[in-house]
C-alpha cells in the first residue's frame, strides 16, 4: 500500500561529534506504524535520500533516521540547522 508523503519541520541533531546526525520523527507523522520502514527523504528541496525510519525504542513512541555527512552537505545543512523534511514511504 502506497502512503502519502509526510512533511514537517525538524532540527538536525547529533549526540556527539563522532556519531551520525539524525532527525526525530514524532509518532503522529508515522500514524499507525510500529516498526521500521524504508522511505525516500527530502531535506528542504535536496534529495531524495534513501533512509530507514526506525522506532526510537526504550519506551519512546518517536521514530528517527540517521543522516550521512554527504547528505547534509548536499542539502547545505549542519547540526542544529532547521529544515523541512519530506518522507515518502516506499511501502
Amino acid at each position: 500500500m502506497k502512503r502519502e508523503e509526510i512533511r514537517f519541520s525538524a532540527r538536525i541533531l547529533r549526540k556527539q561529534q563522532d556519531l551520525p546526525r539524525y532527525i526525530v520523527v514524532k509518532s503522529e507523522y508515522v500514524n499507525g506504524r510500529s516498526g521500521a520502514f524504508a522511505a525516500d527523504v527530502m531535506l528542504n528541496k535536496a534529495g531524495p535520500f534513501a533512509r530507514n525510519i526506525r522506532p526510537w525504542g526504550k519506551g519512546s513512541d518517536v521514530f528517527f533516521f540517521n543522516l550521512t555527512a554527504p547528505q547534509c552537505a548536499k542539502a547545505g545543512l549542519d547540526t542544529n540547522d532547521d529544515c523541512v523534511v519530506t518522507i515518502i514511504p516506499k511501502d
